[in-house]
């Protein structure tokens, strides 16, 4: 399931950029890319229940969250920190290992559920949860340092760990909600991020009616897990797509943003003392986003972001946004983005 969504992912993107190229004889937008900041803001709804580097909004907070095609105090996105919410804490150091708590730091542990265990794919499987139109499925693999397949994770024994996600559905732009004010330490916030009125964007139009559509899935091995481990490996990758259509008083539009990661090698070392940030190994991360009012011509934004760990305390972040790369540092576990 998982490579049919990265191939739909993939062949979306190619069609976006189609479509930037498309449409010549129609009337140039008066949108500048920097009307689509608010894509970087943010992941799709439900990435918080998946195997990311991104930190997601899980689908049972998906309404409150917020969609991309917002503005607002969502609107700008602030290019010293990483995009889609930030690094998850567990990519800066910032989660410790095993204590009285019972936490099992960085990447440990498997499922949040007592699943079932499926013979004849070896795999324990969550029930599937759905939250106000987002369905999650969720099934992992364990297996022991030898490679044998365990009905359940095992804190001593289990060294191994495959969780593969998906969190897919529909959600209906509710502007009712989406319009109604809050104050928040004496300033008002409108919208859930989407802005005053529920405007669209960094856009002067505002939202009448919208759905989107959420395609996503991730999955994640980590090994090293098993008791006397003196490091843990982690490899996987997360697609998602989230696609809009909807009336505004602009007219008609369509918005469409693609989202993925690939964390390749990230080795953090097993500590007794606290926290310990990744010391080898490369996270790619992605997003493209376009908007599109009927009659104008597509507007996108495509930002990248490669972050390498080197065994210091400094992760080395290349940064590509619309073809301009920069080179960044980023200090770990805490700090901003620096870039030359």
């Amino acid at each position: 399931m998982f490579r049919s969504i990265t191939r739909v992912v993939a062949a979306s993107a190619a069609l976006l950029a189609l479509a930037a190229c498309s449409d010549n004889t129609s009337p140039a937008s008066s949108l500048t890319n920097a009307a689509l900041q608010a894509a970087l803001s943010s992941v799709p709804i439900g990435f918080g229940d998946l195997s990311t580097s991104y930190v997601g909004v899980q689908a049972a907070n998906g309404p409150s969250a917020g969609l991309w095609v917002g503005g607002g105090r969502e609107a700008g996105f602030d290019h010293g920190n990483l995009m889609g919410g930030g690094l998850h804490d567990a990519y800066i150091g910032a989660i410790g290992f095993p204590d009285r708590a019972g936490h099992r730091g960085p990447f440990g542990g498997g499922l949040p559920c007592n699943g079932t265990f499926d013979a004849a794919s070896g795999r324990v499987r969550c029930p599937t949860e759905t939250h106000d139109g987002v369905t999650l499925s969720r099934s992992a693999q364990y297996t022991d340092a030898k490679g044998a397949v365990q009905q359940a994770f095992d804190t001593l024994t289990t060294n191994s760990v495959n969780v593969q996600s998906s969190a897919n559905g529909t959600i209906t732009f509710d502007r009712a909600a989406d319009s109604a004010s809050a104050v928040d330490h004496g300033r008002e916030h409108w919208g859930r991020g989407r802005g005053h009125d529920g405007r669209l964007l960094g856009d002067t139009s505002t939202i009448l009616t919208a759905s989107t559509t959420i395609l996503s899935s991730s999955t994640r091995t980590v090994t090293g897990l098993a008791q006397g481990s003196i490091q843990r490996t982690v490899n996987g990758t997360t697609a998602g797509q989230e696609s809009t259509t909807g009336t505004s008083s602009r007219g008609s539009f369509t918005a469409t943003r693609t989202v993925g990661d690939t964390t390749t090698g990230v080795v953090i070392p097993v500590s007794t003392s606290g926290p310990t940030f990744p010391t080898a190994g490369t996270v790619i991360r992605s997003i493209q986003a376009t908007l599109k009012y009927s009659g104008e011509d597509a507007v996108s934004l495509q930002r990248r972001e490669v972050v390498t760990y080197d065994g210091t305390s400094t992760a080395k972040v290349t940064v590509t946004e619309n073809g301009t790369t920069k080179q960044c540092t980023r200090p770990l576990p805490r700090g901003p983005l620096a870039c030359s």
